[in-house]
């Protein structure tokens, strides 16, 4: 049988402390971006307008025999951003420039990832939330929601011709 040395578990513990310690301190204040309330009107609308879409039994249907429905394309100045229905939530798929490297010859370096945003689609706290993230692509997708109202039947229309609606902030 094997067993741990004596204090073993005590010795790793406050180790751990340690270097948890070392590692910086992060700001608890996060500054929540400022928008005026008829731009605060519109974000939520936008919001509940995607999210109550994706409750749908039809969206629901068809993403039961699909794996997912596309909705939003959104170019930015240093982004690019996709947004679409999944069995599991909202994803986005984003491409961010993070700028050139030095170190790598003065090579231009992005940065790909996909995350479900259901949280940001919540009534208050996700507005709040989305408000307050530090996330580049989440900053694109605020700006278009922001500036542009999208209607129900043009989500719908898209969705029905299998196209995506493309939007851009440059």
């Amino acid at each position: 049988m094997v067993k741990a040395p004596e204090k073993f578990l005590d010795t790793y513990l406050s180790r751990g402390k340690g270097v948890a310690s070392k590692t910086g301190k992060k700001s608890s204040r996060v500054q929540m971006r400022k928008i005026s309330d008829e731009e605060l009107a519109r974000l939520k609308q936008n919001l509940q307008t995607v999210w109550g879409i994706y409750c749908t039994p039809e969206i629901k249907e068809i993403l039961s025999k699909k794996q997912d429905v596309k909705l939003l394309t959104i170019d930015g100045s240093n982004a690019c951003v996709n947004i679409g229905f999944t069995d599991k939530g909202i994803l986005m798929e984003y491409e961010l420039d993070m700028g050139d490297q030095k170190e790598l010859a003065g090579a231009r370096i992005y940065k790909q990832d996909r995350i479900i945003i259901n949280r940001y689609f919540t009534p208050e706290s996700g507005v709040e939330a989305l408000l307050k993230t530090t996330n580049d692509a989440l900053h694109v997708m605020v700006d278009i929601l922001i500036d542009r109202e999208l209607s129900e039947s043009e989500i719908w229309n898209a969705i029905e011709k299998g196209e995506q609606i493309h939007l851009s902030t440059i």
